[in-house]
């Protein structure tokens, strides 16, 4: 493990957490920032989620619950109003500009932070030019949904 492989990880957590803050703020772009312009992200495991909000995720989410792209990204920002916790955050492997990462997260409602759902991020970044790591891939993995 050498020098650059240290500042790597470092970005890349700080990058998870970089994440959480976007999301919960509404920060567009902070959250843009987060991501490749042709970036994705897979949403399509939130079943409950689908079933009570289908078509405000159908603004920027395609039929299959994958969102593509910058300006896809940038209509979801705000959408949805709670607040994340992203934990346990592994990197799992860098190789030169490209990485892999996963980490568990708990949402919870902003009225009496309630759990919303909880699950799993497993993610592909990328070294852009400018140096900063960003994610290229997204998967979004439930593992429960507060059933309303």
């Amino acid at each position: 493990m050498n020098q650059q492989y240290t500042l790597d990880h470092l970005a890349i957590l700080n990058r998870y957490a970089a994440y959480t803050y976007a999301v919960d703020c509404a920060d567009e772009k902070g959250y843009l920032d987060c991501f490749t312009p042709d970036a994705i992200v897979d949403i399509s495991s939130f079943k409950i989620a689908w079933a009570a909000m289908g078509d405000a995720l159908r603004c920027f989410a395609d039929e299959n619950g994958i969102v593509r792209g910058a300006e896809n990204l940038r209509k979801s920002v705000g959408v949805v109003k709670f607040h994340h916790v992203t934990a346990n955050v592994l990197v799992h492997s860098i190789d030169d500009d490209h990485a892999r990462g996963s980490a568990y997260f708990v949402v919870f409602t902003p009225d009496g932070g309630k759990i919303e759902h909880y699950g799993r991020y497993d993610d592909e970044l990328v070294k852009c030019d400018d140096g900063e790591w960003r994610f290229r891939v997204r998967r979004d993995i439930a593992i429960y949904e507060r059933d309303l």
